[in-house]
C-alpha cells in the first residue's frame, strides 16, 4: 500500500513538473535572440540602417572565449588580439565567476550554439527514439571527449604565437551568426554542417567533443561551490536522471557529480526529471538552488558585469580606431600591423595619412563615393573568388600597402598579395628598396 502511494506521488510529481514553466529554455531562447539581434544589427549599422536603441557588436565582442584566447597577449603586450575587445574579457570573468559557483552555466544556460544543437536534438529524438544519444560505444565516447582539450591547447597556443584570431576560420558558432557577412570560411561552414547532422544522432556533439571553451569550464565541476548531489537514501534507482542527461553522465551511481562534461543544465534534478522530491539537486551545505534562482544568478552576474563595467568606462565592444604605435627611432608612428578589418579607408587616412582615394584605386573599389567608407574586411568578400584559388586579398594586404606607402617598418609576408593597381601606385609614390620592389613584382595580382 505504501509503495502504491509512493508511485502515485511520483506520478503526480511528474505531471506537475511537465506543467511547470521551462525556465532554462526561456533563458536560452532569450540569449539566442539577443545575440542574433546584436550581430544582425552590427551588419545593418555598417549599411547605415541600424535598429534604434538596439546594441550593436561583432560576435567576437560578446563571446567570452575571445577573452580567453587574448589573455596572453593582454598580459604580455597590454593589448588584445585583433577583433577582440574589452567586453570579451569582462564576459570571460563573469563566466568564470559563474563556473566557480555553479559550474559551466554559460554552456548549459547561455551559449546560443549549445541551444542551437539542442533544437536539432529534439528532431533527432523523433528520428532515433531511444537510441538517440546512445549511438557511440562508451569506450570510444570517453576517448573522443578529450579532443576538445587538445583543440583548446592548440587554439590558445596559435593565438598567442600569431597574435591573430585563429579560431574564427574553423568556428561553427561564428559561421552560424555570420553566414550572411561573407567572412565565414568554407571550413567553418563545413564544420557547422557536420554539427547539424551529428546533432540528429548525438546530443550537443560540438560541446562534448570539440568546444574549447567547454574544455576550459568543465574542470570547474570538480570544485564548484554548488554541486550536483544525489540523495542516496531517497533515490529509487529509476535512472531517469541518467536518461535525460545530454552529456551521458551516469548520475544515478554517484552522490556528488564532478564529471568535467556536466553543463549545469539541471535537467536531471528533482525539479525536472527525477520523480522524487529532494533527491537530485544543486546544493551547498544544505542550501539548494532551483531553476528560477539559477536563472536569476545567470542574468544578474552577466548583466551586472556589463552595467558595472559600463559605469566604470571599461565596457568596449568596438576598437578605438586608433592603431598601436611603435618607436621608429626618430618619432612615434602608428603601426600598420594594428589595422583591423573594421577600419574604413577614411579612418586609415586619418591615422596614417594615406589618401582614401589611393586606397580605393589600389584595391579596385569602383565607386569613388565609397572610398572613405569602405571597410578593410569587405575585401575578403570582394575577392572571394581569389581566396577559393588559394590567393587572398584582405586586411593584411591593406597593412602591407600602408606600410610600403609610408615607408614604415613592417615584415612582408610571402602569403600576402596585392592587386595590380596597388603595386602600380606604390611604385609610383613610395620610396621602395630593391627587396620591396622584388616583393611587389612577385605578389601582384591582376584583378581585371
Amino acid at each position: 500500500m505504501g509503495q502504491n502511494n509512493q508511485t502515485r506521488n511520483v506520478a503526480g510529481t511528474q505531471k506537475l513538473q511537465k506543467r511547470g514553466f521551462p525556465v532554462r529554455k526561456a533563458v536560452q531562447l532569450f540569449f539566442f535572440i539577443l545575440v542574433l539581434l546584436i550581430t544582425i544589427n552590427e551588419s545593418m549599422k555598417e549599411l547605415g540602417i541600424a535598429i534604434p536603441l538596439m546594441a550593436t557588436a561583432s560576435l567576437h565582442a560578446i563571446c567570452p572565449f575571445g577573452g580567453v584566447v587574448s589573455i596572453y597577449q593582454w598580459l604580455t603586450a597590454g593589448k588584445l588580439v585583433q577583433k577582440i575587445h574589452e567586453s570579451s574579457l569582462i564576459l570571460m570573468f563573469a563566466a568564470l565567476i559563474l563556473a566557480i559557483g555553479f559550474g559551466p552555466l554559460v554552456c548549459g544556460w547561455v551559449c546560443p550554439f549549445g541551444t542551437f544543437q539542442e533544437w536539432f536534438g529534439k528532431l533527432g529524438r523523433k528520428i532515433s527514439g531511444r537510441k538517440y544519444n546512445r549511438l557511440i560505444p562508451e569506450k570510444y565516447d570517453k576517448i573522443l571527449r578529450y579532443i576538445r582539450y587538445i583543440i583548446l591547447i592548440l587554439v590558445v597556443y596559435q593565438t598567442a604565437v600569431t597574435a591573430k584570431l585563429m579560431f574564427q576560420t574553423i568556428d561553427p558558432y561564428f559561421a552560424l551568426f555570420n553566414f550572411w557577412t561573407g567572412e565565414v570560411t568554407a571550413v567553418a561552414f563545413t564544420i557547422l554542417g557536420a554539427v547539424v547532422v551529428l546533432s540528429l544522432f548525438v546530443e550537443r556533439p560540438w560541446c562534448k567533443y570539440a568546444c574549447p571553451y567547454g574544455a576550459l569550464l568543465g574542470p570547474f565541476n570538480g570544485f564548484r561551490f554548488f554541486k550536483l548531489r544525489r540523495n542516496k537514501s531517497t533515490c529509487i534507482d529509476c535512472k531517469a536522471c541518467d536518461r535525460v542527461c545530454p552529456m551521458n553522465i551516469e548520475i544515478s551511481g554517484k552522490e556528488t557529480v564532478k564529471n568535467h562534461q556536466c553543463i549545469s543544465c539541471m535537467q536531471c534534478t528533482s525539479e525536472q526529471a527525477c520523480p522524487v522530491d529532494h533527491t537530485v539537486s544543486f546544493a551547498m551545505k544544505g542550501l539548494g538552488v532551483g531553476t528560477a534562482s539559477m536563472s536569476a544568478v545567470v542574468l544578474v552576474v552577466i548583466f551586472g558585469s556589463v552595467m558595472i563595467s559600463s559605469a566604470l568606462g571599461l565596457w568596449q565592444t568596438t576598437s578605438s580606431k586608433v592603431p598601436d604605435v611603435y618607436d621608429t627611432g626618430t618619432s612615434v608612428e602608428y603601426d600598420p600591423a594594428d589595422i583591423r578589418g573594421s577600419y574604413t579607408f577614411g579612418e586609415i587616412e586619418a591615422a596614417f595619412g594615406v589618401p582614401a582615394e589611393d586606397l580605393g584605386r589600389a584595391f579596385g573599389i569602383k565607386d569613388p563615393a565609397d572610398y572613405s567608407t569602405f571597410r578593410c574586411k569587405e575585401l575578403e568578400t570582394l575577392y572571394s573568388d581569389l581566396a577559393a584559388q588559394g590567393t587572398e586579398i584582405g586586411t593584411d594586404s591593406v597593412r602591407h600597402f600602408v606600410a610600403l606607402y609610408k615607408g614604415l617598418p613592417f615584415t612582408l609576408v610571402d602569403t600576402t598579395y596585392l592587386p595590380a593597381p596597388a603595386v602600380e601606385i606604390l611604385k609610383e609614390k613610395a620610396d621602395l628598396s630593391e627587396a620591396q620592389l622584388l616583393f611587389l613584382d612577385t605578389h601582384g595580382i591582376d584583378i581585371d
